[in-house]
């Protein structure tokens, strides 16, 4: 992509895209929380407003992962969103980082040829008159932004800071910058993301440059900094009366926050449970009348069958339908709140046997359907048999009612991942589209009518309760027509 067609790019992206949100703390923060390549935390930015903030972030890490954990979502989403990018290096060569950032939908080599994404030494930046200079780096920053707004939407910076580690910058010099680039950040479409390598750094910097950051991403989280102070107060005489107030405003803060919390817990604990026990008791006591009126129905139409004409027959057909989709509901509903109320220990699990028994169950439908299903080698895990044949079971039953027009073929695997087994559950079906990938593990949820696939809304919420019942996760893979993949883990029995 040349240059000319890169700035045609980035027009397009203006004006077919509306109008672009501003690239402030709260949007980057609001972008790299819903961004689906960053698989930390991010607290909750109700109430950002009312903090004191600015377009820094200061992540801190010790390995190399957990720098690029961060770095490398942060940057592929200002490329995906238009933006120019600005990379900082230091002892990292440029091939290097190159590697770590490809991959994923964005093409780094692209947004690198056309001058959307650049790259930077110390020597061209940081200590371009050979030392670092606080007025030399913020006309490098201005400059940048200059630059930027005349082709794109917004300027994204992400820097090594080992510059901080030169014997001729001192702390003073530091805070006097990081005063600067605040101010100069404030009000453009500006963010930047700047790395302090904490096994490099000395500890008693590092807890200055905390203490100067309202924002800060350590063990891929993003944390609002409520130890901050403001650069440009750091060093004034009465700071340390202020620092004493802050700490102390910040403990009893916590202390509240924590109270209310503990209290707030218990009420929802207190909630759950009744909550469960109706469901439980509720979905109980409501299969006997569902049954008596599937019953009764039934009857009236075997006795009364010459007195009824074909539309009364196909209302009382209607109405047992109706009844058997209701006890399906509640039956599952009833094992749904089972896995709350199930109070039996975990223990290990032969998963190779409750797959047996599964497929021993759906031996039928797997005849009628013509079906192939092919499992490999399971390992032994720590749960309850119960649930997990429960779970095995709506996997494998979906898999197969959801084929399509060809025969159904599922292959069921399993992979070692440290103390954890990820389980996968593939067919090759009708696929799920992508917008609804989100809303499938819901109670109640269907993406289908009841004329085109039978079915509760229920199966596949089973499926995630009783998995995080076992503290594991499950997700899936899916495209419209290629196919689904379910993966779940598991703990490994030791």
């Amino acid at each position: 992509m040349s240059h000319e067609s890169n700035r045609s790019h980035q027009q397009e992206f203006r004006t077919e895209g509306g109008t672009h949100d501003s690239l402030t703390v709260e949007s980057g923060l609001e972008a790299l929380q819903s961004n689906s390549e960053f698989h930390g935390t991010v607290e909750p930015l109700d109430g950002l407003e009312e903090l004191e903030t600015c377009e820094h972030i200061a992540l801190f890490h010790k390995t190399r992962e957990e720098r690029f954990a961060t770095v490398a979502p942060f940057i592929r989403q200002g490329i995906e969103q238009g933006e120019r990018v600005m990379y900082v290096i230091d002892d990292l060569p440029k091939s290097v980082i190159l590697g770590e950032l490809r991959g994923g939908d964005v093409n780094i080599d692209a947004a690198l040829e056309s001058g959307q994404l650049t790259f930077h030494s110390l020597e061209e930046t940081y200590l371009r008159s050979g030392r670092f200079d606080p007025d030399d780096m913020i006309d490098v920053y201005a400059e940048a932004i200059d630059e930027a707004k005349a082709e794109y939407p917004g300027l994204r910076v992400t820097a090594s800071t080992n510059f901080i580690l030169d014997e001729q910058a001192t702390i003073a010099d530091f805070m006097a910058y990081e005063s600067r680039v605040n101010k100069l950040f404030q009000g453009e479409d500006c963010i930047a993301l700047c790395h302090y390598d904490c096994n490099a750094i000395p500890a008693e910097t590092l807890v200055d440059v905390i203490r100067t950051h309202p924002h800060i991403v350590y063990d891929d989280t993003v944390c609002h900094n409520f130890y901050y102070t403001p650069p440009e107060e750091f060093f004034e005489p009465d700071e340390s009366i202020r620092d004493v107030e802050r700490m102390l405003n910040t403990l009893v803060d916590h202390s509240e926050a924590r109270t209310e919390l503990n209290e707030t817990i218990e009420e929802l604990e207190e909630s759950n449970e009744r909550l469960r026990r109706f469901a439980y008791v509720a979905s109980h006591d409501l299969q006997e009348p569902l049954r008596m009126i599937s019953s009764y129905l039934q009857l009236l139409e075997s006795r009364y069958a010459d007195e009824l004409d074909e539309e009364a027959r196909e209302y009382i057909d209607f109405a047992v339908n109706g009844s058997d989709r209701m006890r399906e509901m509640v039956e599952g509903l009833l094992a749904y709140s089972r896995i709350d109320m199930d109070d039996a220990e975990f223990e290990p699990v032969t998963c190779e046997n409750v797959v047996e028994d599964v497929l021993t169950d759906l031996q039928v439908q797997i005849d009628e359907t013509d079906a192939t299903i092919l499992v490999g080698s399971l390992p032994t895990v720590v749960g309850n048999a119960q649930q997990l044949e429960q779970l095995f079971s709506n996997l494998i039953s979906n898999a197969i009612k959801y084929s399509g027009d060809q025969p159904p073929h599922v292959e069921i695997s399993a992979e070692q991942q440290g103390d954890r087994c990820v389980f996968s559950v593939a067919d090759n079906g009708i696929g799920i589209d992508p917008e609804y990938v989100d809303q499938i593990f819901e109670i109640f949820n269907r993406l289908h009518s009841n004329d085109e696939f039978q079915g509760t809304g229920i199966g596949l919420s089973l499926c995630r309760k009783i998995v995080n019942s076992h503290d594991g996760d499950i997700w899936v893979d899916t495209e419209p027509g290629d196919g689904t993949t379910f993966y779940f883990t598991l703990p490994t029995a030791r």
